[in-house]
């Protein structure tokens, strides 16, 4: 059963007119549900309980490894589906550990991507099987060693955030946005090396291994959904 949901389709503007599959889809979303919105940015935070159900496009994007953090925090609060996905480009074990609740891929019709909605907004998670299997699998076993590092104290989360840097967040902070080093050195204007520098530090700070688990660190610890202006 199709309930009253109000949609936000995120797309990206030299794309939205892309093809008549497109425009075909925003036309079924329109026939069966209460309000389509499409824009290229996200709502205010303000605004973005008038919107049960959150579409976003993936098309160019580069999320194998790391999610946006405005599209973690956005998953956190509401249903968020990823379309036009490219299966080289994301992992679906990533975006069913940060609360994604389907994807569907560029070749996959707006009809499938309406029926496939309509499962999601009746409670349902769209992804493979095999998906699902692997990421049940994999929380079971990160559980066992939260389990393990608790009854042995060698994990210490609570990093005193007075340790890093003001330059060491913007850092962090971008990356957990997706940017990748060039990304920060442009946007902080310092050079590649001093970034590399910046990160190491950062990752002996707090007990990362990885750009990987420095972003889930900063996710979980740090306000990296704020403006960057609060880490500059």
């Amino acid at each position: 059963m199709i309930q009253p949901t109000s949609v936000f389709l995120k797309t990206q503007p030299r794309l939205q007119n892309r093809s008549q599959n497109y425009q075909y889809l925003i036309k079924i979303l329109d026939a069966f549900f209460m309000r389509v919105k499409v824009d290229a940015s996200l709502p205010h935070e303000s605004m973005r309980e008038e919107f049960n159900l959150y579409l976003i496009d993936s098309t160019d994007a580069h999320w194998k490894d790391l999610l946006p953090a405005e599209l973690v925090q956005l998953a956190k609060q509401h249903l968020v589906v990823i379309f036009n996905a490219d299966a080289n480009a994301i992992c679906e074990k990533n975006l069913l550990l940060n609360g994604i609740k389907g994807v569907f891929f560029a070749d996959q019709s707006p009809e499938d991507i309406f029926a496939g909605l309509v499962r999601v907004i009746n409670g349902e998670l769209f992804f493979s099987r095999k998906s699902i299997s692997t990421t049940f699998n994999h929380m079971l076993s990160a559980m066992s060693r939260s389990q393990f590092n608790a009854s042995n104290d060698s994990v210490n989360t609570d990093i005193d955030l007075s340790l890093l840097t003001k330059r060491e967040k913007s850092v962090i902070h971008l990356l957990a946005q997706g940017a990748s080093n060039r990304d920060i050195a442009e946007r902080l204007n310092i050079s590649d090396h001093t970034v590399k520098t910046h990160l190491y530090s950062a990752f002996k700070k707090t007990a990362s291994r990885n750009r990987v688990e420095l972003a889930n660190w900063a996710q979980n610890y740090m306000a990296v959904s704020l403006s960057l202006q609060n880490t500059q």
